[in-house]
């Protein structure tokens, strides 16, 4: 059965990185989402993040901008565009929870469509769990 999953931008930066802590479990996880045997729903805010860090990581901007490519191409992977709706919700639940503000379009992501959030961020997870069923 597949599982739709709301990836955290750690998760994604520790799969592609051999030096990030948690590589081989987040690789594991990444793998799923590859190979359709699990479907990520995703904010944009993750795209950028994870762009963001690997050049932040690497120095490289070809790898950062391959890798937003590459993203954007995996068909078992939707990103969600930031409408008013959203963005609304997220704000609200940031306000509720006291989560970081990327944090909060993620775990409203999760929420809106009834996705599992993996994340190796244990604040957010904790505080997650407020709003999450």
């Amino acid at each position: 059965m597949v599982k739709r999953l709301t990836l955290d931008s750690s998760v994604i930066i520790s799969s592609l990185l051999k030096n990030e802590p948690r590589h081989k479990e987040a690789l594991k996880l990444w793998e799923s989402v590859l190979s359709g045997k699990n479907f990520a729903v995703l904010p944009y805010s993750v795209l950028v993040e994870v762009v963001a860090a690997i050049k932040r990581r690497t120095g490289s901007k070809e790898m950062a901008l391959e890798m937003m490519k590459q993203l954007l191409d995996i068909e078992a992977v939707s990103f969600v565009p930031l409408d008013d709706k959203s963005a609304i919700c997220a704000a609200e639940l940031a306000a509720q929870t006291g989560v970081r503000g990327m944090d909060a379009l993620v775990i409203q992501v999760a929420r809106e469509f009834e996705a599992e959030l993996v994340t190796f961020d244990e604040e957010m997870l904790k505080k997650a769990k407020k709003v999450l069923p």
